[in-house]
């Protein structure tokens, strides 16, 4: 079966529908419609962090491993069944999350990092090791939240999460941008890996590791404002104006901005009280990681289809809907949590996970082009 061939094939469409589906079914959860578990934001913010992240994580690690090591890629009944572990876990967190449930949904992210270390470790590639690192300080979030104790749960996995997304983003953003301006002869090209991008990443990992041990402290605050500042500087020298008319571009700047969003965010909510905890969640979880695993995703998906990398007027909507759900639903914290807002918030993101898979499952479904 063609899913079955390649990891983005399967993991892609089955991330996005997963969260296109969630969503809605949690906006009923918390009006109150239906009583399906006792604590339905507890699954909520689970199933985000720990069922839609380790999903788009593992299409992503599983097809840019095989690049980074030369090492085979999973494919056929060993990642069908890698999928499997994932697909039940997310069954059994619905059913019984107060039972069965978290035992079964902890298998998928060790399985993932073991498959990712192996090859790793066997290509000695040492640039790489940081990310099993961030995947099993993930794992370890959600043991966190399931069996101890669920607010840090959330707060390390959402830390984990930034760093996760500001390494990532770090690395594709300007490398995509630059192949791009360099194609079209444009000598204003993104800065180089410098002080700049080592200081932003140091400084995103010091507000991690504080931001866990410490909470909302008067050091997070501080730290998160010195890296909204040092991310900011970082994203600007990556020459956004230059690739705007590109959308899967823009796109990607756009997503390493709610980092500085989250970032800024989590300081006024640490030292002020003019932002609130929720909203520093929502910038990082609708916004960042939202917005960064779509891009990736949708670049993956034509980059090794063999179709050309290049956005159409639907991916312009796509990502506008996908930017507003997420900007609204921050906006909610200054609104007073209005219900009105929450709905239409969560169903425009959703709605942008769902035009994803209509864009990817078809490409995914057909062999690659050739040529």
């Amino acid at each position: 079966m063609i899913l079955f061939s390649a990891a983005w094939r399967l993991f892609f469409p089955a991330a996005a529908l997963f969260a296109g589906l969630a969503v809605p079914l949690w906006l009923v959860l918390y009006a109150d419609r239906i009583e399906a578990m006792d604590d339905p934001l507890s699954w909520h913010m689970h199933e985000m962090l720990f069922g839609y992240l380790p999903a788009a994580l593992a299409g992503f690690l599983l097809t840019a491993v095989p690049n980074w090591t030369g090492r085979s890629a999973l494919r056929g009944a060993p990642l069908a069944a890698l999928f499997v572990l994932w697909l039940v876990g997310r069954a059994g967190m619905f059913v019984s999350p107060e039972g069965v449930g978290p035992w079964l949904s902890l298998a998928f992210l060790p399985a993932l990092g073991a498959k990712v270390a192996s090859d790793i470790l066997a290509a000695n590639n040492r640039r790489n090791f940081v990310v099993v690192a961030l995947v099993a300080l993930l794992w370890g979030a959600q043991i966190t939240q399931l069996f101890f104790d669920s607010d840090a749960g959330v707060t390390a996995g959402f830390a984990v999460a930034f760093v996760l997304m500001a390494l990532i983003g770090g690395r594709v953003t300007p490398a995509f941008s630059r192949n791009w301006l360099a194609a079209r002869g444009v000598s204003a090209l993104p800065a180089p890996l410098g002080a700049v991008d080592r200081a932003a990443l140091g400084l995103s990992g010091a507000v991690a590791i504080v931001w866990t041990a410490s909470g909302a402290s008067a050091l997070t605050g501080a730290l998160a404002a010195l890296a909204a500042v040092a991310l900011a500087v970082r994203l600007a020298r990556w020459q956004a104006i230059r690739v705007a008319r590109e959308p899967l571009l823009l796109a990607q700047h756009v997503a390493y901005l709610w980092l500085v969003i989250g970032a800024a965010l989590l300081a006024l909510s640490s030292l002020t009280d003019l932002a609130g905890i929720s909203q520093v969640r929502h910038a990082l979880g609708a916004g960042a990681v939202g917005s960064m695993t779509v891009i990736v995703m949708l670049r993956a998906t034509l980059g090794h289809s063999g179709r050309e990398i290049r956005g159409t007027l639907y991916d312009w909507a796509l990502f506008l809907l996908l930017h507003l759900g997420a900007v609204l639903r921050v906006l909610v914290g200054w609104q007073g949590e209005s219900e009105a807002m929450i709905t239409a918030a969560g169903h425009m993101w959703a709605g942008a996970m769902l035009m994803f898979v209509l864009r990817s499952l078809p490409i995914a479904l057909t062999p690659r082009r050739q040529g």
